[in-house]
């Protein structure tokens, strides 16, 4: 009797579980795929798209949408990091019906907060290499209470090294939320007014996608 009510329970729980379609895109607003079955804790269909900027010398711009299952945390914490030369931005959209992530999603055109909130970290920017020189800071806008430093980069291709504010979910989830596809080693800043000391604390997680500003440097 016992088992027959296990094996009942698994199948009402699979039969709740969503689907939802799974692909990703570089600089469009919409892409298409295969549906597949949510795990837990993943319990929405979640579109998200992280969208870059660079000043160098010009401002470039890059994006990156990606269909999946989401879990409600990431579908309510959007993830920002800013520094003086350049800022990662992931914006979320979620549903919960299967497959109802087969829309598309506009460029945000979000502005960077304004509101100082008494935060400072150092900021720094270098490509092709795993430190840079934290020479200014960056008072920290908005959500950005978190000072970061990561170092980021794709096999076969090129590395980044980034240091600046950064909102909760980004710290929370070690650069998951935005590097995503890539091999990340973090750099920990204390929260608050850091100065240059850091702690190293490698950290290498499997990723789902592609890094659209590595992509950039990899020629």
């Amino acid at each position: 009797m016992m088992f027959i009510l296990v094996v009942c329970s698994a199948l009402l729980m699979a039969g709740a579980a969503l689907k939802c379609e799974v692909c990703y895109a570089m600089n469009a607003n919409g892409c298409s795929g295969k549906s597949e079955l949510c795990q837990s804790p993943e319990s929405r269909c979640m579109m998200t798209l992280t969208e870059t900027s660079l000043k160098d010398g010009e401002e470039m711009k890059s994006s990156i949408l990606e269909k999946a299952c989401g879990s409600v945390y990431d579908c309510i914490h959007p993830a920002t990091l800013t520094t003086n030369e350049y800022r990662v931005s992931v914006t979320t959209k979620c549903c919960n019906e299967d497959s109802c992530n087969n829309g598309t999603m506009d460029f945000s055109g979000k502005p960077l907060s304004s509101t100082y909130n008494g935060m400072n970290c150092p900021s720094c920017f270098a490509k092709n290499s795993q430190t840079c020189d934290v020479e200014t800071h960056v008072n920290c806008t908005g959500d950005e209470k978190y000072c970061v430093e990561y170092s980021v980069s794709r096999e076969g291709g090129a590395t980044i090294t980034v240091a600046g504010c950064a909102s909760e979910s980004m710290e929370k989830s070690h650069g998951v939320t935005a590097f995503r596809g890539s091999r990340v080693t973090i750099r920990d800043l204390k929260n608050g007014n850091s100065g240059k000391s850091l702690r190293y604390n490698p950290i290498l997680p499997p990723f789902l996608a592609m890094l659209t500003i590595l992509s950039k440097y990899s020629q």
